[in-house]
């Protein structure tokens, strides 16, 4: 029998591994499994704090004592500040999205909120096109998974950041693991977004047959069965807000850093590309691949949550359609309560309601960089 937990099951298994929990609570585990799952997250969390906190300073203290750059030319103030920033943008981004989803991960509302999605399976019992869906999903992130990861290792390769001696080349594996840690988590969101996407899209393929009338049973009235069906698509429809609201509350601070992440990016290396091409008329690949890598990143971010605020708003419209001709007065009254309810919920996806997460972070991202 499919089942989501199985359709997207080579994501939740990496995350296991790298010690975050995942899935729906099950009475079945073992103390010993929470426990090791536990100290694995520990250790991950510990690591990747201890590396880019280690990391950090050092590079500090290098460019302090030497305003030498990682080309070995003398820095101006102007460009000391960026690289600093840079570097503590970069620090930020990975301590505080490992730390703060590793947290996520222990409380009751990671929980809740996988136990909502298998409330919502049970109930609204997908066909095989959804779990297929769900599982091209998880292929695609985990293609761009392994570019990123593969690209990344010959940037840390070149990067001053891990010039820690003999140590050098363990930073780099730990920074990799621990960057590819934090785009599974990306990942995941993505994933989410697409699944929930898929639920809308399945409860406005509900609204369209509700009204059919030769789906009427001829023991019942046609209003009895319309108020059936409209209850329970109702119950539906609620338990798939629930779940946006889940996300929310889950991946809100997570999205806060990614996005506050990937403006301070856009502004360091646009600084670098510019200073070099009138310093030098050289472009420095380096930096125009991370700040192409940040652009796809954002726009994958953004855009699961635009299609599904694109279903959300088609859902009330679905409603209004409705006009059966064999409904009666309180049928038509409870629908129209309906649509105003769903007009009302309108679920949407935010970084703990400071913003949209959606297409008009497009230019706002636009206006900081020509600013």
């Amino acid at each position: 029998m499919l089942s989501i937990e199985d359709s997207l099951w080579p994501l939740t298994a990496a995350l296991k591994i790298l010690g975050f929990h995942v899935g729906p609570n099950r009475k079945s585990r073992s103390n010993r499994y929470s426990i090791c799952l536990l100290l694995t997250g520990c250790l991950m969390v510990l690591s990747t704090v201890g590396l880019h906190c280690t990391s950090f300073i050092a590079g500090v203290l290098r460019l302090k004592a030497n305003e030498i750059g990682p080309n070995g030319t003398n820095l101006t103030t102007t460009k000391l500040l960026n690289i600093g920033i840079d570097h503590l943008n970069y620090t930020w981004v990975l301590i505080g999205v490992h730390v703060t989803f590793f947290i996520v991960s222990l409380t009751a509302n990671w929980t809740q909120l996988w136990d909502t999605l298998v409330l919502i399976e049970e109930s609204l019992n997908f066909n095989s096109d959804f779990y297929i869906k769900c599982r091209r999903s998880v292929v695609f992130g985990f293609i761009l998974l392994f570019i990123d990861s593969v690209s990344q290792f010959f940037i840390s390769i070149q990067s001053f950041y891990w010039d820690m001696g003999v140590l050098r080349p363990a930073a780099i594996v730990l920074s990799n693991l621990s960057r590819t840690t934090i785009i599974s988590v990306f990942l995941l969101f993505c994933v989410l977004a697409r699944v929930i996407t898929l639920i809308f899209q399945g409860l406005n393929e509900q609204i369209d047959h509700m009204d059919e009338p030769q789906k009427f049973s001829p023991l019942y009235s046609g209003s009895r069965v319309l108020n059936v069906r409209l209850e329970k698509w109702r119950r539906n429809h609620t338990l798939a807000c629930k779940l946006v609201d889940m996300v929310n509350q889950c991946f809100g601070l997570v999205m806060v850093i990614t996005v506050v992440n990937v403006f301070v990016s856009f502004i360091t290396t646009t600084f670098e590309i510019v200073s070099s091409i009138q310093e030098d008329d050289t472009i420095p690949l380096v930096f125009v691949s991370i700040f192409i890598k940040k652009s796809i990143l954002l726009t994958i971010i953004i855009y699961e949550p635009y299609c599904l605020q694109a279903e959300v708003s088609r859902t009330a419209v679905s409603l209004r359609k409705i006009h059966p001709l064999t409904a009666d007065l309180l049928t038509q009254i409870k629908l129209n309560t309906v649509v105003v309810e769903v007009t009302h919920a309108s679920p949407k996806i935010t970084a703990m309601e400071f913003f949209d997460v959606n297409l008009r972070l497009l230019p706002t991202v636009t206006f900081t960089i020509k600013f």
